[in-house]
């Protein structure tokens, strides 16, 4: 854990590129979702223009569009036991799985409502043998709702409608698991389910109260399922017991606490977190500049690990940390996706000019059309 941390002292952008070049109004990067392969990885990014970039993680270079969604999608995934997998939901009330292997960019297949639900889905996740997808709704005449698909048939499996009294912003299933998930949503309540259990009330384990609304939901601790964290849309940080549900670690008004500028909370870093007997909470911060800090913060100590600036010019979106590379990629509403390392130079990883296998077999095959943007007002 220390040698970690602090490693995060020396770490500088090492790479950076845009999802499209040359346009006075970029598309957002809304969510990224990244490829868990040791060679050849790819980043699929969640565009504002409702389509979804490939992207080399090697060169940061786009090699494919996925076009198909209607609305702005709100959460891309890659498949965990099949990475050739892409799963993607949208405001367009469809959640769309992708086959990076099919020869053209068409998804692969569709799931939707069933006819009584009209809710918009606001969040996804696959369990570790790409079997369960679960999906959250947005609110919608005082319902809300998990809905639940077996991926081998296109039917409903069945939802949960009980748990969350408004929008549900986040799924998470535990890492390596099909059995354990968590929740969050808008009324504050993180929720954890047994999804062996036959029937909701039975399946609910732990409603943990963040006391505002939830806008990320993770699974941390030394083997990524001891403990579970949120992020509120107030920036408020908080660590339970995934067991008991014991309050463990409580970060409130994060500028002042941890002595900092920035304006927002990204996500914490789960690999990082709660590692250690005090619950430590290690998170990504930034500001509306593009800028951002990296930060420790536990009962008895706070400290700035890193800044990291020079990368983004605009709000920041998504991260994602890879323990394998030790790198940090972070995704915005400037269109830009940033790689952060402390490694001596890019080519640690691959020659910028040199070729990959996938990407060689993976082509542009269409480009973006012009549709009516998302919203791209700070909230």
């Amino acid at each position: 854990m220390e040698s970690l941390i602090s490693l995060f002292e020396h770490f500088k952008l090492k790479d950076k590129s845009a999802i499209q070049l040359n346009k006075e109004d970029p598309d957002y990067i809304l969510d990224f979702s990244y490829q868990e392969r040791s060679e050849d990885p790819l980043i699929a990014a969640a565009c504002s223009n409702f389509s979804i970039k490939l992207m080399s993680r090697l060169r940061l270079a786009t090699v494919c569009t996925l076009l198909g969604h209607k609305d702005t999608i709100t959460k891309v995934q890659f498949g965990k036991t099949d990475d050739n997998l892409i799963f993607s939901c949208s405001r367009d009330k469809t959640i769309r799985c992708w086959d990076i292997r099919a020869p053209s960019d068409k998804e692969t297949q569709i799931f939707s409502n069933s006819p009584g639900i009209k809710s918009d889905f606001l969040c996804l996740d696959i369990s570790q043998t790409d079997r369960l997808l679960c999906a959250g709704t947005e609110l919608d005449n005082n319902d809300s709702f998990l809905l639940f698909w077996d991926r081998r048939c296109s039917g409903l499996l069945g939802c949960y409608r009980e748990c969350h009294q408004g929008d549900v912003t986040q799924v998470s299933f535990q890492p390596g698991s099909d059995q354990y998930m968590a929740s969050g949503s808008a009324d504050g309540l993180v929720c954890t389910f047994d999804l062996n259990e036959a029937c909701e009330d039975d399946a609910l384990q732990l409603t943990c109260n963040a006391m505002s609304d939830v806008s990320r939901v993770g699974w941390c601790g030394p083997n990524r399922k001891e403990y579970i964290y949120c992020v509120t849309s107030d920036y408020n940080v908080q660590v339970w017991d995934s067991e008991e549900g014991e309050s463990c670690n409580t970060l409130t008004d994060f500028s002042i606490e941890l002595d900092i500028s920035s304006d927002y909370i990204v996500d914490c870093i789960p690999d990082m977190t709660a590692l250690d007997d005090q619950h430590t909470i290690v998170l990504i911060a930034g500001d509306h500049s593009g800028n951002l800090q990296l930060a420790s913060f536990n009962e008895t100590s706070s400290k700035i690990l890193a800044s990291l600036n020079g990368g983004h010019t605009a709000t920041v979106r998504c991260s994602h940390w890879d323990p394998k590379t030790q790198t940090l990629l972070t995704g915005g509403e400037d269109s830009l996706v940033c790689l952060w390392s402390a490694a001596a130079s890019t080519e640690t990883f691959q020659d910028k000019g040199s070729k990959s296998s996938l990407i060689g077999k993976i082509k542009e095959k269409s480009k973006a059309e012009d549709r009516k943007p998302y919203s791209k007002k700070p909230k």
